[in-house]
């Protein structure tokens, strides 16, 4: 699929009033921001502020406690790479990427397997996280980094206008973890997509994002979001 330039002026997620219980206790209110095209948001903060509660809701997979939610510019799709992952162990490495794309497809198109080119497009990710070797295996039967780099081959194969990521490097090494982050910003920056990642380091969140969310009790609202001058 050809990439376009991203369009700094389409706005990719704006929240509205945004806010948030979980367990009884309020996370966040009153949070309002929109986020354009091309962009890369870094959430952080403290264990048990929200962050994973906010990328949910902000995924459409929680209902918050009050505001809105709009993504014009994912209307088509949003990716997700979950803590949990969501792989199907089951399946081998390959075709869990393959599935990125299924929602593109009539069923009976993938009934005897996915087209060549999709399946060369889909290896040409595996062999950039350095596990095309691993493409045939069952996903139960690969490690936890590999497992965690399965599921970003998955939503980067997909090429959602919204790339949600909840802690995408954390089962991976320095070396790892920078490839994965620069590819999610390059993402952003060649094809217009746009990420919201929940990150807990702060080299890589000066290095790659364009903007912080920071979540914290002692925040007002539960929240603040900065500006980070000139991302790399």
């Amino acid at each position: 699929m050809a990439e376009t330039a991203p369009n700094k002026n389409r706005t990719a997620v704006r929240v509205e009033g945004l806010t948030l219980d979980r367990d009884g206790r309020r996370r966040f209110s009153d949070m309002s921001w929109s986020l354009a095209a091309g962009q890369f948001l870094a959430v952080t903060g403290p264990s048990g502020v929200g962050k994973s509660s906010l990328v949910s809701a902000l995924a459409g997979m929680l209902e918050p406690t009050a505001g809105t939610i709009e993504q014009p510019a994912a209307a088509a799709s949003a990716g997700m790479v979950f803590q949990d992952l969501r792989l199907t162990k089951e399946l081998s490495v390959l075709t869990n990427v393959l599935c990125g794309r299924l929602g593109r497809f009539p069923w009976w198109r993938t009934l005897f397997g996915f087209p060549a080119e999709e399946k060369r497009a889909a290896f040409a990710k595996l062999e950039e996280l350095e596990i095309g070797h691993l493409c045939h295996k069952p996903v139960r039967n690969i490690s936890g980094g590999e497992q965690q780099r399965t599921a970003i081959a998955r939503v980067l194969f997909q090429e959602p206008d919204v790339i949600f990521a909840d802690e995408p490097t954390s089962n991976l090494d320095l070396a790892l973890s920078e490839r994965v982050m620069a590819m999610l910003r390059r993402e952003c920056g060649s094809a217009g997509r746009s990420a919201i990642c929940i990150l807990h380091d702060t080299e890589f969140v000066g290095r790659f994002a364009d903007l912080e969310l920071r979540l914290g009790r002692d925040l007002p609202n539960g929240w603040e979001l900065r500006r980070i001058a000139e991302a790399e």
